[in-house]
């Protein structure tokens, strides 16, 4: 009986101590996605500037260099703009695609739908421009990303952890 009790405990210990670490993970993941993002639209913008590439291509091209889920969501993004005739379909692409990445804030998620979907719409210098803007904002975001994720990535470890351990000292 006591071994029985002695496996439980350390199971819910290792538990909740892996729960606050997927929640430290996380936080990561979001700023690995922000940082892909930028690279993205860094390589958009020079397709587009030196290459002089349509925006599914440019899209396509500089999709090839993302490995996040970001990846997945720009692929499916550049289908459906050369698919779909219709704009606010496109529209409803991105806003789909993007809000399937979980590890982004909402906000987060906002800027690059609005980017995206403020791309193909004017001539290319203003696309350069709100490619720019859009880095800028992201770059803010990854900042702001990386800041939480130093403060709140030990605290979230910690948290699993004790509240494994503050569990299995109440039920014994």
């Amino acid at each position: 009986m006591v071994v029985l009790k002695l496996l439980l405990s350390a199971a819910i210990v290792f538990l909740t101590a892996y729960l606050g670490n997927m929640k430290a993970s996380k936080l990561k993941q979001r700023e690995y996605i922000l940082r892909e993002a930028v690279t993205f639209f860094n390589l958009v913008k020079n397709e587009m500037k030196y290459m002089m590439c349509i925006l599914p291509n440019a899209y396509e091209i500089a999709r090839q260099k993302l490995t996040t889920p970001l990846k997945e969501a720009i692929g499916q993004i550049a289908v459906d703009m050369v698919t779909f005739e219709n704009v606010d379909a496109v529209d409803r692409s991105i806003i789909e695609n993007i809000s399937k990445l979980d590890s982004l804030s909402s906000y987060d998620k906002n800027i690059i739908a609005s980017t995206l979907k403020s791309l193909g719409r004017n001539d290319l210098e203003s696309q350069i421009n709100i490619i720019e803007n859009g880095i800028e904002i992201l770059d803010n975001q990854i900042k702001e990303a990386n800041e939480f994720k130093i403060t709140n990535s030990k605290l979230y470890r910690t948290i699993g952890t004790i509240t494994g351990i503050m569990i299995v000292v109440i039920f014994i």
